[in-house]
């Protein structure tokens, strides 16, 4: 685990980068990049990049302001996502 950094003027303890993302994917609702993302769902990262454009896929977050800022996904999101797409078909 990476040391806290302390501020020096206020001397109260400063989160480091690795820290607040491990905060924010939580034990089971981890942060997956593309490449991870589309294999959990079962397409392609060209696919789900495109669906991402389309604004068709699974909830995404931008880690960063700039344009190259990372897109990562919820797992939850990408679970919730797939038992969207489930339709019931039925016997003909």
């Amino acid at each position: 685990m990476s040391p806290k950094l302390k501020t020096p003027r206020s001397g109260k303890t400063k989160v480091t980068p690795a820290e607040a993302l491990a905060d924010l994917s939580l034990k089971d609702d981890c942060l997956l990049g593309t490449t991870e993302a589309a294999r959990l769902v079962g397409l392609t990262p060209k696919t789900l990049r495109a669906m991402r454009s389309e604004k068709t896929g699974p909830r995404c977050l931008k880690l960063g302001t700039t344009k190259q800022a990372r897109t990562v996904y919820r797992r939850s999101d990408l679970e919730r996502w797939v038992r969207s797409c489930v339709v019931a078909v039925t016997g003909s």
